[in-house]
């Protein structure tokens, strides 16, 4: 049921997070519990990504490619009802939902394509919010900057804004954070709560620091603890 939005730009770490990467000290997620829906089609950045993700979902697989949002959201309802075994769902980019129904209908007037946009993206988000309670939706999503210059989920513009606000769908809102250190190492980096640079947000006590490492498996077993009650 919990939907976590992890917001940050193009090689900031978000699909990295959810690989298990060893050598990198990214426990990730497990894929005998993870499906992937790959809205862009790209290749996934961690090794042997093309057999640990394969396969229809309807015969037990867990990798599923498309764009449309009525898609999405039946893919989300099929496994919530259907694949128990799965416990969590990442949809690797988000924002290209809406960035490729716009293109599609890019050479419709009027303002009605805005509407319908704005309205599927928001089936998809209900689909994982009304999810079965032990299925966590992974939205990663690109940002952008407001009109006073604040970052905000990327959409496709003020059409939309106005009338969605996509924060507000989402208990958990993670941003992307990268530091060069002294030893020119780059530390890659979630944002849990608001740090005046980036407007992330999180249940009070969900995570006991600012900034935690880009590792979904940990993300995923700190929300599970919380809503336990550890």
């Amino acid at each position: 049921m919990p939907s976590i939005a992890v917001v940050g730009n193009s090689g900031e770490g978000k699909s990295t997070s959810y690989g298990q990467i060893p050598e990198l000290g990214i426990e990730g997620l497990n894929p005998k519990e993870t499906v992937i829906i790959n809205v862009g089609g790209k290749d996934l950045p961690f090794r042997g990504w093309a057999k640990l993700y394969s396969g229809e979902i309807p015969t037990g697989g867990n990798y599923f490619h498309t764009s449309e949002a009525d898609k999405i959201a039946m893919a989300i309802k099929y496994i919530s009802e259907t694949r128990k075994e799965i416990k969590n769902i990442v949809i690797d980019d988000g924002q290209f939902i809406m960035g490729f129904e716009f293109m599609r209908r890019a050479k419709e007037s009027g303002y009605g394509k805005f509407a319908d946009i704005g309205v599927n993206i928001s089936k998809v988000i209900e689909a994982s919010r009304t999810a079965r309670p032990d299925l966590k939706t992974y939205f990663l999503w690109h940002p952008e900057k407001d009109n006073t210059g604040k970052s905000k989920m990327k959409t496709v513009g003020k059409m939309v804004d106005d009338h969605l606000t996509l924060e507000g769908l989402f208990t958990v809102v993670l941003y992307t954070k990268v530091e060069r250190g002294a030893d020119n190492k780059v530390k890659y980096q979630f944002v849990t709560n608001n740090d005046g640079e980036f407007p992330a947000k999180s249940p009070y006590g969900m995570f006991k620091d600012l900034y935690v490492p880009n590792d979904l498996g940990l993300v995923s077993k700190q929300i599970d603890k919380y809503n336990q009650g550890e």
